[in-house]
């Protein structure tokens, strides 16, 4: 059987494996014993030992459902097992109740290995790290007394304990268990590292930027124990049938051994036998467990990969998306916007500009004032004291120098406050005409212009491309102008594309491509594409950018920016639900086969829940295909 994770459990497991394994030879046993011919105490020994060793909690769940009046699949197994014994059948009457004592030990183990395999993907930093004290030494400390700020080392072959930032040394890390990526990454002062990452050959000093409660690892453990608690609606519809399907085998039971016998005169002990197989047929094992193990085990391998997502529901919407649409800064493209070049738009030089859009942008964690904020130092500008700020999303930003009010935005922004003049939209429209990003800086005047460019990721074309091959219709949704739209769109081949977009405009955009197509996903980077990634269906996140609002704000949050995985998501989304399908059809399809079987007394009570057990194994089977992701 399975391996087990500790001593207890090892040895219920190892007692469990016995009990089955000797209440059903004794059970097969006494069927032999039948079958040779033998009568009397030796068949029934046999049979009430193996009942008594195997089967025992098989019997005291019906009687406790009898007793409740609540039919389940353990009264269904008593009333088959104890009308067994009423017409002298012990042997079979064992081997029902071993069997499907087998069968609910076989599920046990197939749920484990799915949860098992999750928790040994999660379960990955160390219990203790190496931290430096004031004085300059290195104790082993338990990572849950560790703080942030505080340095730890980890040597060549030792896992890293704590994210946070490499402030010495320099190695390549292993982070698949975390981002799934396939290769190292190369790794040295200034880069961030993952807790549960594997540091290979170099020893590295890293500055902890997160408790043991708030790495990205502790984050993907609790995100996925609540996913579990997000069931699908086709995991509650199996429920509901479930409920419905065993009371209606027990009354059809009931009546195809009651009804023969008063309507036509037919031996009583021949139909009874036949219900009793009509009983077995009742189990919902294979029903009940296809879709749980189907839904973990996807769950489970998208995971491994570094795609989490936020439970089973979830799974199913992707399935069922129709429409993606992709924000574009940080999305599509980098988000790395670097300034080509900038010019004066008065007749002061360009330098004294730069000083006043240095000390706006030194206020802002947008990438594009991060860009601005760059080139400005790199022209040697100096910040001037800021007397207020604001920020406008979507738009830009402002701030008083010298008792003056300086803004600093697109296009939109500057018309916003009448700033704009025929010479700068003459200006504006050749530098959009490139494919570049313009932002404005302004008074009641245009002062300055930057012309900033950002590339599409090499990945962004492939992915686009695989979505167009699942059907999906796609969009770029975007605050930049129609004509920087427009050359991104080219470049990753977006079908269609919403430009000069505020957040709020994005959401209502993702309610037009909705009414359009149906189900739509969008992948964005969680801050300012928060209102459309919780309009659309499935929202997908990068935890890169910052692992608490990746994940607790978006449905689905990628470990790495890789955009090939949303596709990857969407198969394997389809491919879950598909399994369900064959398994839901295979199930009932043998059913039917052996419902006709027992009305023409082809059957055996030992026989149908043998082939219960067969079909349950192969819809688990069958099901962790689901894990698989390409």
């Amino acid at each position: 059987m399975a391996s087990c994770a500790g001593g207890d459990s090892c040895a219920r497991a190892r007692r469990e494996n016995w009990q089955i394994g000797a209440g059903l030879t004794l059970a097969l046993g006494a069927e032999v014993a039948e079958w040779l011919g033998a009568e009397g105490v030796a068949p029934a020994l046999l049979a009430a030992t193996a009942i008594a060793i195997a089967g025992r909690e098989v019997l005291r769940q019906g009687v406790l459902a009898l007793l409740r009046f609540r039919p389940n699949i353990y009264l269904l197994m008593t009333l088959a097992g104890a009308g067994a014994i009423a017409l002298g059948k012990w042997g079979e009457a064992a081997v029902v109740l071993t069997l499907y004592a087998l069968a609910e030990l076989l599920e046990q183990r197939a749920s484990e290995r799915s949860e098992r395999s999750l928790r040994a993907a999660l379960e990955l930093a160390p219990a203790e790290a190496s931290v430096q004290t004031p004085d300059g030494d290195w104790v082993a400390t338990p990572i849950a007394q560790i703080r942030v700020g505080q340095r730890i080392r980890v040597k060549p072959g030792e896992r890293i304990p704590l994210d946070g930032t490499v402030v010495a040394g320099a190695s390549a890390v292993d982070q698949s268990p975390i981002t799934g990526e396939s290769v190292p990454v190369e790794k040295s002062a200034g880069d961030s590292v993952y807790a549960g990452s594997l540091n290979l050959h170099g020893s590295l000093e890293i500055e902890v930027a997160a408790t043991a409660d708030e790495t990205l690892v502790a984050h993907i453990a609790r995100t996925v124990a609540q996913a579990q608690a997000r069931r699908a609606r086709v995991d509650r519809f199996m429920d509901r049938f479930v409920r419905v399907y065993t009371p209606l085998m027990l009354g059809l039971a009931t009546g195809v051994a009651i009804l023969p016998p008063l309507l036509t005169g037919a031996p009583f002990a021949d139909w009874l036998y036949r219900g009793l197989v009509f009983l077995v047929l009742g189990c919902p094992c294979a029903l009940a467990i296809s879709t749980p193990v189907t839904l973990l085990s996807a769950l489970t391998g998208l995971a491994r990969r570094g795609v989490v997502v936020k439970g089973a529901i979830v799974l199913e919407q992707a399935a069922e998306l129709r429409a993606f649409a992709f924000d574009k800064t940080g999305t599509l493209t980098y988000g790395r916007q670097r300034v080509e070049h900038a010019r004066s738009l008065d007749r002061q030089p360009l330098q004294s500009h730069l000083d006043i859009a240095l000390s706006l942008a030194m206020h802002s964690e947008h990438p594009i004032a991060h860009a601005i904020r760059d080139y400005c130092l790199q022209q040697g500008a100096t910040a001037r004291a800021l007397q207020s700020f604001e920020a406008t999303p979507g738009l830009g930003i402002a701030g008083v120098v010298d008792g003056k009010t300086f803004r600093m935005g697109n296009h939109r922004f500057v018309e916003q406050h009448d700033a704009c003049s025929k010479s700068l939209e003459v200006v504006l429209e050749q530098l959009e005409a490139q494919g570049l990003t313009t932002v404005v800086l302004f008074d009641h005047l245009p002062r300055a212009v930057f012309a900033l460019r950002d590339t599409a990721r090499p990945d962004a074309a492939t992915a686009v491309a695989q979505l167009h091959t699942l059907g999906l219709h796609t969009a770029l949704l975007t605050g930049d102008t129609q004509a920087t739209a427009e050359a991104i769109t080219q470049q990753a081949g977006v079908q269609e594309r919403y430009a000069e977009l505020l957040p709020h405009e994005k959401a209502q955009a993702i309610e037009a491509l909705r009414a359009r197509f149906g189900r739509v996903g969008m992948a964005g980077d969680g801050i300012n594409d928060a209102p459309a990634l919780a309009t659309a269906d499935v929202g997908i996140s990068f935890a890169e950018w910052g692992a608490d609002l990746a994940l607790e704000t978006a449905d689905v949050a990628l470990m790495r920016h890789d955009l090939t995985l949303i596709p990857a998501l969407m198969r394997t989304a389809r491919r879950a639900m598909e399994i369900i399908q064959q398994n839901i059809a295979f199930v009932l399809a043998v059913r039917a086969v052996f419902v006709a079987l027992a009305l023409t007394e082809q059957s055996t009570l030992w026989m149908a829940i043998l082939a219960d057990i067969g079909v349950t194994l192969l819809v688990i089977g069958n099901g962790w295909r689901a894990g698989r992701v390409d």
